[in-house]
């Protein structure tokens, strides 16, 4: 903050011992607007110099949200993950920036997880029920087993400028747990203006806070669902995982949709996992590869798990 200057006919004798008071602060506007994107509800809140501002970067932020749902939705046949999967085992894709380095950091955070994580698990989603399918039963024994193998033997090629192949003709890529964590820190940059001072975008769960609300000199505080434990979020990030939603009814078993890649079925659990990050993808991957395998990555950020 500037110090107004002193006009030399003041005298240096009353610099030092008067000083003017300092601007009043300036009054923020509260905007927040809700929508729904990638099949979820979408809340975005902001503080910003004026509600022109506030509402530009609430639009510009869903705009965002749904431009990336257009590129990794597996129930869009035009989106371009769908493409890229038609491209399996035929040609290269020339992919858009977004797909190439989702898919690049899907790949990267597969071998981190040992696998745990692994995008190429649509098969499994397929054959269990989660993909396109009205009519949900136990997929039968070569089915799975075909689908297991398909996932154990996927890989993917990144080459060149945003070159893409699945060489696998039996690969499919399934983008779903990290697809949410990449489109909100996508959708950031539309709280880029100097006027606004911060923001916190919610999808379903996952969100991320970008400075503090007034008041709130810690960050944005969320409560983790399942308890009464609160954290702060301040230009950091928080996903959470579970098999508690978006599940399906087979046999009189409720399964979720959260895959165990080595298994070859849904993960079996009554836990949900909450992992905090830097970044919304990190968040987002870490949480699901913590909800397979049971362990957390407090090594890096915390991990809250909940009955």
């Amino acid at each position: 903050m500037k110090r107004r200057d002193f006009v030399s006919t003041l005298g240096a004798g009353l610099v030092g011992s008067f000083m003017p008071p300092p601007p009043p602060p300036k009054r923020l506007r509260f905007v927040e607007r809700w929508s729904w994107v990638m099949g979820q509800a979408v809340h975005v809140m902001v503080y910003a110099e004026s509600d022109d501002l506030g509402l530009e970067a609430c639009a510009k932020a869903l705009a965002e949200l749904r431009r990336l749902e257009g590129v990794f939705s597996v129930f869009d046949d035009a989106s371009e993950l769908c493409e890229l999967n038609r491209c399996a085992g035929k040609r290269t894709l020339k992919a858009s920036r977004d797909l190439w380095q989702a898919v690049y950091q899907a790949d990267v955070f597969r071998k981190f997880t040992a696998g745990a994580f692994n995008p190429a698990v649509e098969p499994l989603m397929r054959v269990w029920g989660f993909h396109h399918s009205r009519h949900h039963a136990m997929p039968s024994p070569a089915e799975l087993a075909a689908a297991r193998e398909a996932v154990a033997t996927a890989t993917v090629k990144l080459s060149g400028v945003q070159s893409l192949s699945l060489p696998n003709s039996h690969t499919r890529l399934d983008l779903g747990g990290m697809a949410v964590g990449f489109a909100i820190d996508g959708s950031r940059l539309a709280f880029s203006d100097p006027g606004i001072h911060s923001a916190f975008i919610d999808v379903s769960g996952d969100c991320y806070g970008l400075g503090a609300p007034p008041g709130e000199s810690d960050g944005w505080p969320v409560r983790i669902a399942g308890s009464t434990r609160v954290v702060r979020l301040r230009n950091s990030a928080l996903a959470t995982s579970s098999n508690l939603k978006s599940v399906i009814e087979i046999e009189g078993r409720i399964l979720g949709h959260v895959m165990d890649p080595a298994r070859g079925c849904p993960v079996d659990t009554k836990r949900q996992v909450t992992q905090l990050a830097s970044a919304a993808v990190l968040a987002d991957y870490l949480s699901t590869a913590a909800l397979v395998t049971g362990r957390g990555y407090d090594h890096l950020w915390p991990t809250y798990f909940t009955e």
